[in-house]
């Protein structure tokens, strides 16, 4: 739901923010959005993941209850690196 819902957002905003057709960011933007949001919900996986194999509620205390610092940007860790990615290899 989040994936679509994140790819069905942008595509109403990008003719207002950029002052394209809707259409435009099928094709210009569409793929790192799905690539954004599909490896963003993996590394969320992930890190949760690594936080029960090492027995781990809370990664730290700043935010108590949110899981810690590696909560807020688990799915960067991962998505970043595969969106840069495609950006050179597609759209260079």
């Amino acid at each position: 739901g989040g994936i679509i819902m994140g790819i069905a957002i942008m595509i109403l905003l990008f003719p207002l923010l950029y002052g394209h057709k809707p259409g435009d960011f099928i094709s210009l933007l569409g793929p790192v959005a799905a690539v954004a949001a599909i490896t963003g919900t993996l590394g969320d996986l992930l890190e949760s993941k690594l936080k029960r194999m090492a027995d781990v509620k809370d990664s730290g205390a700043i935010l108590p209850g949110h899981g810690g610092f590696l909560d807020r940007f688990d799915s960067l860790l991962l998505a970043t690196p595969f969106v840069w990615l495609y950006i050179k290899l597609f759209m260079n």
